[in-house]
């Protein structure tokens, strides 16, 4: 097991205190931060990056020492309120991040040792769906994807893929109709397809490389109300974290749809997964663990190897 660092909640959310430093099966440091839900790395630098995911939404930066958290890189509002995931564009010049329950996308311009610095953008989406969990907006997520920013909306049925000027604004191109009332949660691109949680029909859905809605499979075979929430792939296999069932669905995806491989029994509410060479690794919100599974090579079953107590983890980066 690799060190990891964990995002979790915090205050009236979660019994976390900030970012967890995991080093095998110890606890080695936590850098205290509000609801640091959501971590991303810079790409060619050692800084790591973290929304609050609190009414007034924050996102702020760290240079790493060791692999840990060290010198505050600064803080900046994000313009909306709970911030839910962040990503860092693959230029290194720009943090981007999705306000979930402030229905919008900022965009904040980084120095050149990774500082945040003024916000250049904040698009506000306008929009709603049919159920009741969508009364507004909610991104969830934001992806760059060669010249392109996908955003999923939970609360649009929609992905929106926006062009990212030289200025840190942002321009929408094109758009990706979910089902009504799917909730389109994460996106996961593997070779010309992309794999989306629907989050509110407890369904993967699948595009083709036309951006195509080429078929929907149920997330989990187990009966019972399931949000999946996270999914990820080795480009063999789809893995996909189910709340509720509480386990981590195993498909093949080598041919058009995904084939039902095998099931995983996680923690209490697995709110994330990563998977890291032959290592998946779980965030059980609600059991406050952080549970290691090694991968078969050949199978790409999953068997559990190690649980570690963390408290209300929602993030893992290794």
């Amino acid at each position: 097991m690799t060190t990891l660092l964990i995002g979790g909640y915090s205050g009236a959310k979660g019994a976390g205190t900030g970012i967890t430093v995991l080093d095998g099966d110890r606890i080695v440091a936590t850098i205290p931060a509000d609801s640091p839900s959501w971590l991303a790395r810079h790409p060619s630098l050692p800084v790591v990056y973290a929304v609050a995911e609190t009414d007034q939404g924050h996102v702020r930066a760290w240079e790493l020492d060791d692999g840990t958290p060290a010198q505050p890189l600064g803080t900046a509002a994000t313009g909306g309120a709970e911030p839910a995931h962040l990503t860092v564009h693959p230029s290194g010049r720009f943090l981007i991040t999705a306000n979930y329950t402030g229905g919008s996308i900022s965009v904040h311009r980084l120095g050149p040792d990774g500082s945040i610095g003024e916000r250049t953008e904040l698009v506000q989406h306008q929009v709603h769906g049919e159920h009741p969990r969508q009364d507004s907006a909610h991104p969830h997520m934001v992806l760059p994807i060669g010249d392109s920013v996908l955003v999923t909306d939970l609360g649009a049925d929609a992905i929106y893929s926006y062009r990212l000027s030289p200025d840190g604004t942002l321009s929408q191109d094109g758009v990706l109709v979910a089902p009504r009332g799917s909730g389109p949660r994460h996106v996961l691109p593997v070779g010309n397809r992309y794999y989306v949680t629907a989050e509110l029909t407890g369904q993967v859905l699948v595009y083709d490389a036309s951006e195509r809605l080429a078929g929907a499979v149920a997330a989990s075979a187990r009966p019972g109300p399931n949000q999946p929430s996270e999914l990820v792939s080795d480009g063999r296999y789809l893995y996909v974290a189910n709340r509720g069932p509480n386990t981590v669905t195993v498909f093949d995806i080598r041919r058009d749809q995904p084939r039902y491989v095998t099931e995983v029994a996680t923690g209490d509410w697995p709110r994330h997964i990563a998977l890291d060479d032959d290592k998946l690794y779980v965030a059980n919100e609600r059991s406050h663990e952080v549970m290691c599974m090694d991968v078969d090579p050949e199978t790409g079953i999953p068997a559990p190897s190690l649980t570690v107590e963390v408290p209300s983890p929602t993030h893992i980066l290794p």
